[in-house]
């Protein structure tokens, strides 16, 4: 492989980490200091209840419940992964 060849390929491959990096510091996550914890009538197989009686899932109650700490104050909303790094 010439020189300039494995230059190309070195600058392409940082390249291509380069912005795998960017987009996964980029993404809104949840800040880590707050915890939700969710608890729900079941159905027999295990399956939560929901408000209304409709079948919903874990995750649904889960973000649902975040939402509601959310607009309540006590945690801050979703924000980009690299401002928790940041502290």
């Amino acid at each position: 492989m010439k020189p300039s060849q494995r230059a190309r390929l070195l600058s392409v491959v940082c390249l291509v980490a380069l912005v795998g990096f960017g987009w996964y510091a980029t993404r809104s996550v949840r800040p880590p200091d707050c915890k939700v914890a969710v608890g729900a009538f079941t159905t027999a197989d295990g399956q939560p209840i929901g408000d209304g009686g409709e079948r919903v899932t874990w995750e649904e109650l889960g973000e649902s419940a975040y939402q509601d700490m959310v607009a309540a104050g006590t945690c801050e909303p979703p924000a980009a992964r690299w401002r928790h790094w940041l502290g």
